[in-house]
């Protein structure tokens, strides 16, 4: 199998107490044909490990999650996956991805749409209690008060709210993408955002300022580890940070990965990176 097929790597929000028990859409992903491996090691891939590792995605939210769960690395799976020649795991693996992923828009979908809680006071129309202009009391059928203490149908206030979310996401995108093109000429800083995040990054694209291939399905989220280095890089609340230099530290810990991956270490000299 070729070595360029590259098992996606979706992050979602975790569901611990998915299994093949209580969640049918994950057991039709299950029931699928093990990849033979060429030698059996004792704490090998085996078809119940196989298994483990799908049901762990959902549970833990990411393929890398899943992995850390069962103490293994994820390159070793990620080599069963190129080395499915009937394709089932393949497909199972990519489907779990698709269901995660699925669900997570969904969740952020419910979010955006949530009723607008109303104020607990009534302020009077613009001429005071003396005119007599007061506001309705009570909302009518399908009505919520907005913030502007005026009655209004409960979908255009959510169509507001979606709008507002997604102008917030999208000054974040923006904010990641300047990010991007900051570290674009950094190896060592291309590395680093590569490992933390396990997301697809076009560096050729970032240096452009241009969308990254994961921005019409990743929705930007504060909390999330490609948005965390964003701001801490002070792209999103200025200078402020999250906590003291770990530069030394993370350049360690991004060469003891590549060397688990069998990668030459990189160059960390100072005069390689972007001078910004």
């Amino acid at each position: 199998m070729s070595d360029s097929l590259k098992p996606p790597r979706v992050v979602g929000t975790p569901e611990p107490d998915a299994n093949a028990d209580n969640d049918p859409e994950l057991a039709a992903f299950l029931d699928f044909a093990p990849v033979p491996r060429k030698v059996m090691q004792p704490n090998g891939w085996t078809p119940e490990r196989q298994r483990r590792f799908l049901e762990l995605i959902v549970q833990t939210g990411s393929p890398q999650g899943a992995a850390t769960a069962m103490r293994k690395k994820l390159s070793g799976i990620e080599d069963v996956y190129r080395d499915d020649e009937v394709g089932e795991f393949r497909a199972a693996w990519d489907g779990i991805c698709e269901l995660v992923r699925s669900r997570e828009e969904a969740r952020l979908q419910a979010l955006c749409a949530r009723d607008i809680p109303e104020p607990p006071h009534r302020r009077p129309q613009s001429g005071g209690p003396s005119s007599g202009a007061w506001r309705q009391p009570f909302p009518q059928p399908g009505q919520v008060l907005n913030e502007f203490d005026e009655w209004e149908d409960e979908d255009s206030v959510a169509a507001r709210a979606e709008d507002a979310a997604d102008s917030i996401r999208g000054k974040l995108l923006r904010c990641r993408r300047l990010f991007l093109q900051q570290i674009s000429g950094s190896p060592g800083k291309r590395a680093a955002f590569e490992i933390l995040t396990e997301l697809p990054v076009n560096w050729d694209k970032a240096a452009a300022g241009e969308a990254q291939p994961d921005e019409p399905w990743n929705i930007a989220n504060q909390r999330k580890p490609d948005m965390v280095l964003t701001a801490e890089s002070g792209w999103s609340f200025g200078d402020i940070g999250y906590g003291p230099d770990r530069k030394a530290a993370a350049r360690r810990a991004i060469d003891e990965h590549r060397a688990a991956e069998g990668l030459e270490p990189l160059d960390w000299d100072e005069s390689t990176e972007s001078s910004d």
